[in-house]
Formats: structure tokens, C-alpha cells, sequence
């Protein structure tokens, strides 16, 4: 490894790593919040598709960047860099947010390195800084983010079961062990009792115990809640969309009615909170689809205006109640095949493949020594 001092430009917020955003991020918030002008914007695609071109991507970004590393320039930083690098910075400094140059001679445990760079896994991290309205802590990823530039759509919100994830042999199947042939008549029973939690009052629980035992069953709740659900299987291809979308620069979300306890499930042990830039649980919010009043609450938290935001869901009730709201919306389930998802993204121009298109890269400073990653 070579020495340092390794160099940092990184503004004073922390976000979801818990150490301070770089400016590249940085700038891509603003983006996000709508807060850059249509030129700010583009010559930001400029600046970052350059980077994509010029830069080697580290590794750790295959999948989505789980071991939390940052990248630091090695020093010196070459001249066609700083110079762009100081680009961003203006735009940054231009709409208020503050930022500054830091070095360090070991700014953490190093998983990467290449020519121009090392990443690492910082020594310390803090919690993420409270923000002012008009900044989201979303992550960004590598990959041109041009595309979304070219679409009225910035975000997408996607809903989990039957988009995102599966129940193997579906609800029923999973009760039968229990209930038998009485397992389609408890569930829509339990389904019926869950729905003030869906909206996040009351205890889920203790009902659903009660209604067990009214049925005879002896199994603990815990049991049975585990067996049936949190019978989840994640659909692969879903989340390969996923990460393909924020790669391609647009906000992804998750919008699901969930009582707290499944919530709670998928949040932590099915990783949504690292995958999704922003949650839209109802048991949180405060209201359940298809009510309008969900998709205008998920759209404040996610700070972005309604119609820019294109919604996802199987059941037809819940893209009405999307609509109503003034959001985009589509109906579709994994069973419909991932072409026809990949379909309705482009009729409404969203780039939902690794291979959104980019234009050429902003000319270098002849002075430029770095190479591109084919070299």
C-alpha cells in the first residue's frame, strides 16, 4: 500500500454510513431534492459520467457497498480531478451547504485500493446528522445517472409482497399446518383484526394470540407468527431492478402496508432498510393503502413532489388510491415476468437496466493523467 496522506472533500452532514457525505453524494442529494438548475444538473452528469469513465469502481460496490467503505484520493490528487472535484464544490457552495478539504494519514482499514484512490472502512462512525428540509440521506451508486434526467419520473416507490417478495405456497399453505381446511376462514378473520395495526394502532400480538386460541390452536403465537409471517423469500430479479434504478440516479422507496412486527422483520433481517433510500411503512405513517392520504404522506417523507414519483403494487385498489393522490402508478406482480416491469418503466422513460444510455464524457484538460479503467 502506498503512503499517504489520503484526501477527502466531504461536506459536514454524516449520512447513513455515519461519516461525513462526500461532495459527490453531496451534489446528487441536491439533485434528488430538485434544488440544482437543468445546467447545475447536467454538468454534473458531465463531472460523474467522467469519473465513471476515468476512475476504477471499487469492489465493494458490487453489492451495494455492505462493508460501509468510503473512498479517499491519494495524494497528490491529479490536476483534471481537483479541478472537477472543485466544480462540485461550487455547485455545493452555491445553495448553502458547506464543505472542506481533509486528510489523514489513516482514515481506516483499507479494503481497496487502486492508482488513484484507497477504500476503507472508517475507525469511528456517528449517527447520521438530522436535515434541514430539502435533503434526503439516500446513497448513490456507480453508473451514469444521465438517464434520469430524460424522464419526468425522479423516484420510485415499490410495494413488497408480490413485487419484492414472496410467501412460498402462498398464506393459506403456510396456516394449513395449523388449521387445516380452516386456515382460508382465520386468516381472513386475522386479516380483518389486523388493520387498526396496519395503521399503527394497537398491538398485533396479543390479537392474533386470541384468535388462536378461539380456533384451538395450542402452537405459541411466536411460532406460528414466525411459520406464517415471516415466510418471506425475496425475489431476486425484483431487487436486481432495484439496484439497477439507483444506479441510474433515480430515488427508490419502499411503500407497504406492514403491521410494526413484520415491519420490523423486514427492515432488519430482510436488509430494506440498507436497500431503500427512504421507508414508507404504514404501521409508521399512520395510514394504509389504498388510502390517498398514504401515497401524500410517503411523497413528504420522501421530499420529492407527487408526480414525480412512479408507484408499484399488485393490487389494483392500491395503484387507484396512488393515482387519486396524483402519483404515477402501475399495476404488476412477479408472476407477470420481469419483462413486462421492465416494460412499464420505460413507457413512462425510467432506465431500469444496468445499461442506461450515456453520452460522452466532458472533454479532460489535456494535463489529465488519469486513466480510463480499460487502459
Amino acid at each position: 500500500m502506498s503512503d499517504g496522506p489520503y484526501v477527502r472533500m466531504q461536506v459536514e452532514y454524516r449520512g447513513r454510513l455515519g461519516v461525513e457525505v462526500g461532495i459527490f453524494v453531496a451534489v446528487d442529494h441536491l439533485r434528488r431534492a430538485g434544488r440544482l438548475s437543468s445546467a447545475e444538473e447536467t454538468r454534473y452528469f458531465d463531472i460523474d459520467d467522467w469519473f465513471n469513465e476515468n476512475l476504477p469502481n471499487p469492489d465493494f460496490y458490487a453489492d451495494g457497498n455492505s462493508v460501509g467503505a468510503v473512498t479517499w484520493f491519494k495524494a497528490p490528487i491529479r490536476p483534471v480531478m481537483q479541478e472537477l472535484t472543485d466544480e462540485l464544490g461550487a455547485m455545493l457552495t452555491a445553495h448553502g451547504v458547506a464543505y472542506h478539504r481533509v486528510t489523514s494519514d489513516e482514515p481506516g482499514t483499507v479494503v481497496y485500493e487502486d492508482e488513484f484512490q484507497v477504500g476503507v472502512v472508517p475507525h469511528v462512525r456517528g449517527e447520521p446528522t438530522p436535515l434541514s428540509t430539502g435533503i434526503t440521506l439516500a446513497p448513490t451508486t456507480a453508473g451514469s445517472k444521465r438517464a434520469v434526467a430524460e424522464s419526468s419520473v425522479r423516484h420510485v416507490l415499490l410495494d413488497a409482497d408480490g413485487v419484492l417478495q414472496d410467501l412460498p405456497g402462498g398464506w393459506y399453505a403456510a396456516m394449513e399446518p395449523y388449521l387445516g381446511d380452516r386456515a382460508r376462514e382465520f386468516l381472513h378473520q386475522t386479516w380483518s383484526d389486523e388493520l387498526p395495526m396496519l395503521a399503527g394502532r394497537g398491538d398485533y400480538l396479543p390479537v392474533l394470540a386470541a384468535t388462536l386460541q378461539n380456533y384451538g390452536v395450542v402452537a405459541p403465537v411466536a411460532e406460528v407468527y414466525a411459520a406464517v409471517w415471516k415466510n418471506i423469500v425475496i425475489i431476486e430479479e425484483s431487487i436486481g431492478i432495484v439496484r439497477a434504478l439507483k444506479r441510474n440516479g433515480y430515488g427508490v422507496h419502499l411503500g407497504t402496508n406492514q403491521e410494526r412486527y413484520r415491519g420490523a422483520h423486514m427492515r432488519t433481517a430482510l436488509g430494506y432498510d440498507d436497500l431503500f433510500d427512504v421507508s414508507c411503512y404504514s404501521y409508521d405513517l399512520g395510514v394504509a393503502k389504498p388510502d390517498p392520504a398514504f401515497f401524500a404522506r410517503a411523497a413528504r417523507r420522501i421530499d420529492a413532489d407527487v408526480e414525480t414519483i412512479l408507484f408499484i403494487d399488485d393490487n389494483a385498489r392500491n395503484v387507484d388510491g396512488a393515482r387519486a393522490a396524483g402519483m404515477l402508478a402501475e399495476q404488476w406482480d412477479f408472476t407477470q415476468g420481469h419483462d413486462r416491469l421492465l416494460e412499464l418503466f420505460s413507457n413512462h422513460g425510467v432506465a431500469a437496466t444496468m445499461t442506461a444510455t450515456k453520452s460522452a464524457p466532458v472533454q479532460a484538460p489535456a494535463s489529465s493523467t488519469a486513466r480510463s479503467r480499460t487502459a
